[in-house]
């Protein structure tokens, strides 16, 4: 049976490459996000400013939504924007959409390894409000459990994205040796290995499976500094 799944920020980056896997398997999609393309699945809508409420239910009016996934992320540096955008809409379009959610539905959000890591480039807010977003899948996850719906987050690490892949494609790219060297995979991960879990989570193969925070990076979490500086000085 075909499913209906609406994609926050699913017209760029990762958001794009799930859009198109979900889309192979057949499901019905729509989109969310400032991106002002005017097709009759696509709902322009601005996260840094305040949320329509009216045109999100209006949009679902005749709608029910079969897997919700939130891809969204916020590139910048104004103060309180990155919790507006990766928590605040996404706790208010759950809470909008909750009843439009079928039975057996399922919810995925994108976090970053910055909830157990400290990435150096990145300020306090984006680390709090991942930390943020793993503590709203565990609660709705307990409150949608009776309804059957699932709720998870999928933790990616450094991946390879459509508006990245130029840069670490260059010959002998340095940053992307270092990672490949390091992780017990031996590789990068690509924006893929992130929508072919999306695949699994929103399927009635993980029906059983909720409340998870699930990383996605090779491995990498798993070596101590003292194996990380041996791995460098091996000839």
């Amino acid at each position: 049976m075909k499913k209906t799944s609406l994609i926050v920020g699913g017209t760029k980056g990762i958001g794009s490459v799930i859009l198109n896997k979900l889309k192979k398997r057949g499901d019905k999609i729509f989109t969310l996000s400032r991106s002002k393309l005017k097709k009759s699945n696509h709902l322009v809508c601005d996260m840094s400013l305040d949320l329509d409420e009216k045109y999100l239910i209006n949009f679902f009016k005749n709608n029910k939504i079969d897997n919700l996934i939130f891809s969204q992320r916020y590139r910048g540096l104004v103060p309180n924007m990155d919790q507006k955008i990766m928590i605040e809409s996404s706790h208010k379009i759950i809470e909008l959409l909750k009843n439009k959610l079928s039975k057996k539905s399922s919810i995925v959000i994108l976090s970053s390894i910055a909830t157990t890591t400290v990435v150096e480039d990145q300020n306090a807010e984006y680390h709090y409000t991942r930390g943020a977003i793993e503590g709203l899948v565990k609660y709705y996850a307990v409150k949608l459990g009776s309804n059957g719906t699932r709720v998870n987050c999928i933790q990616p690490t450094v991946i390879f994205k459509p508006e990245n892949k130029n840069f670490y494609n260059k010959k002998n790219n340095l940053t992307r040796k270092i990672i490949e060297k390091i992780t017990p995979m031996k590789r990068m991960g690509k924006s893929e290995d992130i929508a072919n879990l999306v695949n699994f989570l929103t399927s009635n193969d993980a029906s059983f499976i909720t409340g998870c925070i699930i990383p996605v990076d090779g491995g990498a979490r798993l070596k101590s500094q003292e194996h990380i500086i041996k791995s460098f000085l091996k000839k």
